[in-house]
């Protein structure tokens, strides 16, 4: 027996289910539109893996190249730190690029930080240990405050030179290399160090820019270490805490 249903209850049923589709769709858009904002929100953080291309760097006794593992660990930070923070690599493969335009893609993203990832290597095998540097001028071995360029009156302001971007952040450097450095040593039964270098791909930072040589190559053991994905694994996440530390505390 087929029973026909009157025409009012049809329309009510599609009038229902056009409503809760709407409602449905007005969520869904509104949810999409609070993501977006929040996106807009996030700080970006330059994460810089050394080298590459034609250009390897230090090569470990079993020919493991630091361009790799500095690539491998810079992908592997930029997922720690992505739930949080946007996060962009100066190179996303093994091409070159220009030491200048890895600080200046990150002063155009208007980044709040810029992370350099390097292995370091040694005359001998033994030379050992991490290494976390903040920007130094040569010719000053101060503070931070003392190396800050000094302004004696307002109208006198002149635009930053190139050369000179850093020397503003060298506080928060310093601040930014020490909560590195802390997590790693936390971790770790190498020797972590943090220090001053007047390294030329930190001068141009306009933001807080440190360089980390994460042990040396061409010791076997820790050669090693940093073929491992699980030891980098561990090493990105101490980084990445690190660097959330300094975050919670110093950027706004």
């Amino acid at each position: 027996m087929n029973i026909l249903k009157p025409a009012f209850l049809i329309n009510r049923s599609a009038c229902l289910a056009l409503i809760l589709n709407l409602i449905f769709l007005g969520y869904t858009a509104q949810a999409f539109a609070g993501q977006h904002l929040f996106e807009g929100y996030k700080k970006i953080i330059v994460i810089d893996p050394g080298h590459g291309g034609q250009d390897s760097g230090a090569r470990g006794p079993d020919d493991t190249l630091e361009k790799k593992v500095t690539l491998e660990l810079a992908r592997l930070i930029e997922s720690e730190l992505e739930p949080e923070f946007k996060v962009a690599l100066t190179r996303k493969d093994d091409y070159h690029v220009d030491l200048d335009n890895r600080t200046s893609a990150a002063n155009h993203l208007k980044a709040s930080l810029f992370i350099s990832i390097h292995t370091g290597a040694g005359f001998t095998h033994s030379t050992a240990g991490t290494a976390i540097y903040y920007y130094q001028t040569v010719s000053n071995s101060g503070t931070a405050e003392e190396q800050a360029p000094k302004t004696t009156h307002k109208k006198s302001i002149q635009p930053v030179l190139w050369k000179n971007i850093q020397i503003e952040h060298l506080e928060q450097s310093q601040a930014l290399a020490r909560k590195i450095a802390e997590r790693l040593d936390s971790a770790s039964t190498t020797q972590i160090r943090f220090e001053g270098s007047p390294l030329a791909v930190l001068q141009g930072a306009a933001m807080p820019a440190v360089m980390i040589e994460v042990g040396h190559l061409t010791n076997p053991a820790e050669e090693k270490q940093l073929r491992d994905h699980r030891y980098l694994m561990d090493l990105a996440a101490q980084i990445a805490q690190g660097v959330e530390d300094f975050m919670v505390q110093n950027i706004k």
